[in-house]
């Protein structure tokens, strides 16, 4: 009755979709269809990671991740906006457990403080859009990236570039423009086309 009263609020009695319903419900959700949700993006996720990280560690000898930047913006956005904060701690947090493990590149143990600096504000402004609209242009969803990928670059900068790695003040910058821009111009596309196939397929409906 309160999702049919809810459905009626909104202009002219049109139903809630997916992602409005999801954004007015529990941010961090418990239920059985959530974990596992959220589990198989992680997995994907992590399987991705598995290459990315291998050639980000050729490619910057070890001192940036920005193809992990870039295709981290394929998984992340669709696994806050279906499965909320809880998305945001099982996806963070899983592909760096497996990035340790297996060695895949020497800054692997940062990559839990990485990954949840861009998927908590990430889960707050996707929840906060659908709570508010019931679609997303491709503008919106690249702003709220850029805002969500700048907050792991400065998390790196400080931490890894300033503190451990101790590079200069170019380095970083480059280091930084270099990992956020491909999060937004290739990435961020990549995510939202991803995104609206899923929400097409009506999976988590």
């Amino acid at each position: 009755m309160a999702t049919i009263a809810a459905a009626a609020s909104r202009g002219g009695g049109s139903a809630l979709t997916v992602e409005e319903r999801l954004a007015r419900g529990p941010f961090l959700r418990g239920d059985t269809r959530t974990l596992v949700g959220a589990l198989l993006f992680a997995v994907a996720f992590s399987a991705n990671m598995q290459i990315t990280e291998r050639i980000d560690q050729i490619w910057t000898g070890g001192l940036a991740v920005p193809l992990g930047h870039t295709f981290a913006q394929l998984w992340w956005p669709t696994a806050v906006i279906f499965f909320g904060l809880t998305g945001a701690l099982v996806v963070a947090n899983f592909n760096p457990i497996i990035a340790v493990l297996s060695a895949t590149h020497p800054l692997a143990w940062s990559f839990f403080f990485l990954n949840m600096a861009e998927m908590v504000p990430l889960a707050f402004m996707f929840r906060g859009h659908f709570r508010r609209h019931s679609d997303i242009s491709l503008p919106t969803f690249l702003v709220y990236v850029a805002i969500g990928d700048l907050f792991a670059n400065l998390a790196q900068a400080i931490g890894l570039g300033m503190l451990v790695l101790k590079l200069d003040i170019a380095q970083i910058v480059i280091l930084f423009l270099w990992q956020w821009i491909m999060a937004i111009v290739i990435g961020g596309p990549m995510g939202y086309y991803f995104y609206r196939a899923v929400r097409r397929s009506g999976v988590f409906e």
